[in-house]
């Protein structure tokens, strides 16, 4: 699984602020945080692909985002395949794993493989880097605001 780390500028000033001012501090980086994260889901939504044959959207669906805590929280893609869209995957090889005669065989599309394939891989398709990226702008505007409201406050 990737790992993505976020920097926002004017942190160490929101920091500096916070501990001359605890509660409103708390407040105002606390809703920060919580529209940062509703932002960030709702770029992941528009960003995660969907099978535009079947129209299907179970990725999409899949993503959930929940504040762990008054400062932090986490947005994840509960789809078992989520990480391999947004990662990519290594070639490998698919055995067929059922008894008897059978092989590998693709119910929608009615086509057989066999019983074993070597799959090339698949190409990453970061969509939570874009979803993110996407939202650095709202993100940043977010704590700039939250800075200013606890300056206006401290004045």
């Amino acid at each position: 699984m990737s790992k993505v780390i976020v920097t926002i500028t004017g942190i160490k000033e929101l920091h500096e602020a916070a501990a001359k001012m605890p509660v409103v501090a708390a407040k105002e980086i606390s809703l920060a945080t919580e529209r940062s994260m509703n932002a960030i889901w709702k770029n992941s939504m528009k960003e995660a692909p969907v099978n535009k044959q079947t129209g299907g959207g179970t990725l999409r669906q899949s993503i959930r985002g929940r504040m762990t805590s008054r400062f932090s929280g986490i947005i994840i893609a509960y789809a078992k395949y989520s990480a391999a869209v947004n990662d990519g995957t290594v070639p490998h090889i698919i055995r067929y794993k059922g008894k008897g005669r059978g092989g590998l065989y693709n119910e929608r599309t009615k086509q057989g493989f066999g019983r074993v394939v070597h799959h090339p891989g698949t190409r990453p398709n970061p969509f939570f880097n874009r979803a993110i990226d996407r939202s650095m702008n709202v993100i940043q505007v977010l704590v700039d605001k939250a800075l200013q409201n606890i300056l206006k406050t401290i004045k």
